[in-house]
């Protein structure tokens, strides 16, 4: 899904990707209707990547970001930008910025389109143009970086025996499997991040990231390339990117800065 700010110069792109059995744009609950009166949100354009965690695979989906961002960025995706074939903007201008944004699974959709598009750079011989992902920010909330973890409720089913049953339906899921401690997925996604980033040249690949306070989903563990992060109290691992109090304000600042 894309949302389009049609009343003023817009001069960057977002990108949302949502989490496992997350949704396009109900995982980050009230984003587009973020106030005008934040001139930050309202010279942006919203993208929602859209895919099926319980169906998709990571690397398939990851693959599908790195080659359609050049669709929307730098230029804008026209198609969205019309009403009965009219422009509502004018003259479309490039966007400045690009800022990736992920929650859970989507930080590991999010990095791997990101080795990727760095690896492919590389292999053709580091042509002038790169791909857009290259030059994006990145934004994690509570990435499942080192994998999933119950705690909490989710720690009391397992011991009880009921997360046992629950699984056995998850495990249908590819992204599932490769979402838990140890797996191959996550630990070659975060040695190629961590050796590209050293390398020097791809500082997009470093992620601003926040955590919720507690987590019962996943493990609370950055690269050692990413930049310091951070932790909310009192929000939960479903909670911490979704603005929908008119007091926690924090994502729409995190997305913003990189800070709450």
């Amino acid at each position: 899904m894309f949302v389009s700010r049609s009343t003023r110069h817009v001069r960057r792109l977002i990108v949302f990707v949502h989490g496992f059995r997350g949704r396009a744009v109900g995982t980050w609950m009230d984003s587009p209707d973020v106030s005008e009166e934040q001139a930050w949100w309202a010279e942006s354009d919203l993208l929602f990547v859209g895919y099926r965690s319980t169906r998709d695979t990571i690397t398939g989906v990851a693959h599908q970001v790195r080659r359609e961002i050049k669709n929307f960025f730098p230029a804008p995706y026209a198609a969205a930008t019309t009403i009965n074939g009219v422009g509502a903007r004018g003259l479309l201008e490039n966007y400045d910025e690009l800022v990736v944004v992920g929650h859970s699974l989507g930080r590991l959709i999010a990095r791997r389109a990101l080795c990727d598009a760095a690896q492919e750079w590389l292999d053709s011989g580091r042509p002038v143009d790169r791909n857009p992902l290259l030059e994006c920010q990145l934004r994690l909330f509570s990435p499942a970086s080192a994998g999933f973890r119950p705690a909490g409720t989710l720690g009391v089913l397992e011991a009880a025996g009921a997360l046992r049953a629950l699984e056995m339906v998850l495990r249908s899921s590819s992204a599932y499997i490769d979402l838990q401690r140890g797996s191959e997925v996550l630990g070659e996604t975060r040695a190629r991040t961590e050796a590209l980033v050293r390398a020097g040249s791809f500082d997009s690949l470093k992620a601003h990231i926040v955590w919720a306070n507690p987590d019962n989903v996943v493990v609370a563990e950055r690269y050692s390339t990413d930049w310091v992060d951070d932790a909310w109290p009192e929000t939960s691992h479903a909670s911490v990117c979704k603005p929908n109090r008119p007091d926690y304000r924090s994502p729409w600042n995190f997305v913003e800065a990189g800070t709450a």
